[in-house]
């Protein structure tokens, strides 16, 4: 790799952002004829919860991923800004955990009734979070508003059949049919177990400040302190190839996430192919790993998707 290695991954991933600003610029939502509107088409599952409940579980996910995309934008801003050493593995870890939502929800081959399970079971951890903003007042409106939304969504899945389900500890959401899994759990399968959970791992040791994290920023220097007691000078230091080596996790949610969205929506993904294709590449060269490691899934393209009701 050249002299800009920084600037080599940082240019990668805008190539991500300028593959998915094309698509959504060029249709605002999913496409006639896409996974999601087959499944918009036989929805028939309205009721309390909305009377669109499949469009409502498409287009859910585009909130997320732009969230994702933006902290993918500052992440690469770091890349090649001065400073911010640690910042560059916090924002790699949250774009992980981040990912886990939209990627979970745009599962390709599951029908309309399991994506808008998943969405609502996704809605109500998060209502159940806006319940517990306020912990120890009154009750307020923001408490009132969630509970509500809550008690709509409980009932219109026990109209559509849905098992209602409560844990035993009230802090906990209730859930349909089975509880969503962890994040950690979501974040270790998007592209491979392993590596996955290397991943995730050494994001979240930085993340949560624990010593073994930060010690990987340390690098001793050749100017000792008290050599009567051993002790040695270190300073604070990366490199670009030992960022790419920790980080890599992110822009590799981003194309796993990305691929499911182009495949449900029914985006044309050929610029998302060669934007994929050169920030694996690009990583992988500024790390300095031999190919081969990465499933050939995420080279390949989005996944087919069966449309409900085919």
């Amino acid at each position: 790799m050249g002299k800009d290695a920084w600037g080599e991954l940082a240019r990668s991933l805008n190539g991500l952002r300028a593959a998915f600003n094309e698509s959504y610029e060029a249709s605002h939502g999913f496409l006639p004829g896409s996974p999601a509107s087959e499944e918009c088409r036989h929805d028939s599952l309205g009721g309390a919860w909305g009377d669109m409940p499949a469009r409502d579980a498409n287009i859910a996910p585009l909130t997320s991923v732009f969230v994702l995309l933006d902290h993918m934008e500052s992440l690469g801003t770091l890349f090649t800004s001065p400073g911010g050493i640690t910042a560059t593995h916090t924002i790699a870890r949250a774009m992980l955990d981040i990912a886990t939502g939209p990627w979970f929800l745009l599962e390709p081959g599951i029908d309309g009734r399991e994506r808008v399970r998943r969405h609502m079971n996704l809605r109500l951890q998060s209502l159940k979070e806006q319940t517990h903003l306020e912990s120890g007042t009154d009750r307020t409106a923001i408490k009132s508003h969630a509970e509500g939304r809550i008690q709509r969504i409980v009932q219109a899945a026990s109209t559509h059949g849905f098992d209602v389900r409560r844990e035993r500890d009230r802090y906990q959401p209730p859930f349909l049919d089975t509880k969503l899994p962890s994040t950690t759990t979501l974040a270790t399968q998007m592209f491979d177990p392993a590596l996955g959970q290397l991943f995730w791992r050494l994001g979240s040791a930085v993340a949560h400040g624990q010593q073994h994290g930060i010690s990987m920023f340390l690098e001793q220097i050749d100017q000792p302190v008290n050599p009567l007691q051993g002790d040695a000078a270190v300073q604070m230091g990366a490199n670009a190839q030992s960022t790419a080596l920790r980080c890599g996790g992110a822009p590799l949610a981003v194309v796993c996430t990305l691929q499911r969205l182009f495949s449900q929506f029914g985006w044309d993904t050929a610029r998302l192919s060669r934007a994929t294709a050169d920030v694996i590449d690009t990583w992988q060269t500024v790390a300095r790993v031999q190919g081969g490691l990465l499933p050939d899934s995420l080279r390949a393209g989005p996944p087919t998707s069966v449309p409900s009701g085919s």
